[in-house]
């Protein structure tokens, strides 16, 4: 059993640095400009990396697409800035909540991604907290505020199930 409540260790750094995307989709960049800006002690802008990540760039033989432009952003589109810009990070799908709650605790920098089918929309968003009480404790995007955005079990395990359990990692070298 874990415990009651769960701290990232850089909560404070990410939420300092959190921006807010507006009325635009990109939810993807500004988070992943977030976390960079968190931890590299950068100085990244969400629209500006937005528009970098419209274009597909060459890895060695293969040709990522990192986005769809000016809409939807995909897991290794994030993974790849991250990994250019010098932070290990990965993706996968069917994660647990248990491995949350464990990796939070140990520094790992989490960003599942929720959705819903009908209607169709995706989100991600880098979590920084769980409680036995309030759920799940988020730095998000959407708002323009700075503070931790709760959601409850419930709606997470809900959302996050639509979204096979998508989780991107991220952690310092």
């Amino acid at each position: 059993m874990p415990a009651a409540q769960i701290t990232s260790p850089h909560i404070d750094a990410i939420l300092a640095a959190l921006q807010h995307q507006g009325s635009s989709n990109d939810c993807g960049p500004y988070t992943t400009a977030t976390v960079l800006n968190a931890l590299l002690d950068l100085n990244l802008d969400g629209d500006q990396l937005a528009q970098q990540m419209d274009k597909p760039v060459w890895r060695g033989p293969r040709f990522v697409i990192r986005r769809v432009p000016n809409w939807a952003t995909f897991p290794w589109g994030i993974v790849d800035v991250m990994q250019e810009l010098g932070l290990r990070s990965s993706w996968r799908v069917f994660e647990s909540k248990n491995h949350l709650q464990l990796a939070l605790s140990q520094g790992t920098i989490l960003m599942p991604i929720l959705g819903s089918l009908v209607p169709l929309w995706a989100h991600v968003m880098i979590l920084v907290a769980w409680d036995l009480h309030k759920g799940w404790g988020f730095a998000n995007t959407q708002f323009n505020h700075h503070n931790v955005f709760w959601v409850t079990d419930g709606y997470f395990t809900s959302h996050w199930n639509v979204m096979v359990h998508l989780l991107i990692e991220a952690k310092q070298e």
